[in-house]
């Protein structure tokens, strides 16, 4: 049975509008189509769009209409030959994953193999490395900044990375939760990915982080303690820690 246009407005509120377009059935109905066309072609007019379909233009522009308002789709002015602009259609990067895409099964074949080659130990440093050199690539945005201004700059970056992230002042500094992981589906199996993060926070905090919940390990979220420099038993008016600088590298 094809998803309903009440079935789709649902599932984009919650986030899996994906999930449901990518069931065989969506391929299967008018709009599917065209989205299959979008992806053969990059770009096609309404009037293609009928014309290959054998639909009227405006049942086309309602259905276009729907996958733009479901994000999907994305239209733009071309001037084809000496005519005016023609509005024509192509697939938005949210369209564009709606076709398989085997990241997460490569990446775990790939940490699969580096983990019977050279062990959690080295798979851990290696996740660790990334994560310091992370932080030296964005060693300006914690420079001279207290850490009420490094947590809230790391929450920042973090969100920038499609990470849900809260925090909080508490007695002996902050919380700090994610609420989503970006390498999710990997982390069961491999939590060493967990140690990029980790270094990232203790390069640019002035104190190592303490986790309570992981999401590795089953909890709904990732959450941590961040101890002020009193809580820490340091000097309270201790400097940050300073994070090296370098041009090398992306995270």
């Amino acid at each position: 049975m094809s998803p309903s246009p009440g079935d789709l407005r649902g599932a984009r509120s919650s986030g899996d509008t994906c999930t449901l377009m990518r069931e065989p059935s969506f391929f299967q109905t008018t709009r599917g189509r065209i989205v299959e066309s979008l992806k053969r072609h990059r770009t096609r007019t309404a009037a293609e769009l009928s014309d290959e379909h054998r639909v009227t233009p405006n049942a086309i522009r309602q259905h276009l209409s729907r996958l733009q308002r479901d994000g999907l789709v994305a239209e733009r002015a071309e001037r084809i030959g000496r005519t005016k602009p023609t509005l024509v259609y192509s697939l938005t990067h949210e369209g564009e994953r709606l076709f398989p895409q085997r990241y997460p099964l490569l990446l775990n074949v790939l940490l699969d193999e580096l983990h019977r080659e050279s062990g959690p130990d080295r798979l851990a440093a290696l996740f660790a490395k990334i994560g310091r050199r992370s932080a030296r690539r964005h060693a300006a945005r914690f420079a001279g900044k207290d850490l009420p201004d490094r947590v809230a700059e790391l929450a920042q970056f973090l969100r920038e990375r499609g990470v849900v992230v809260e925090y909080e002042r508490t007695p002996s500094g902050y919380a700090f939760r994610e609420f989503n992981c970006p390498f999710r589906d990997t982390v069961a199996s491999h939590p060493e990915i967990c140690t990029m993060v980790h270094t990232l926070m203790e390069e640019v905090l002035p104190h190592p982080p303490r986790q309570v919940k992981s999401i590795s390990r089953g909890d709904d979220r990732c959450e941590f303690e961040f101890a002020s420099a009193g809580a820490a038993g340091t000097n309270a008016t201790a400097r940050p820690k300073p994070v090296a600088a370098t041009v090398s590298g992306e995270a």
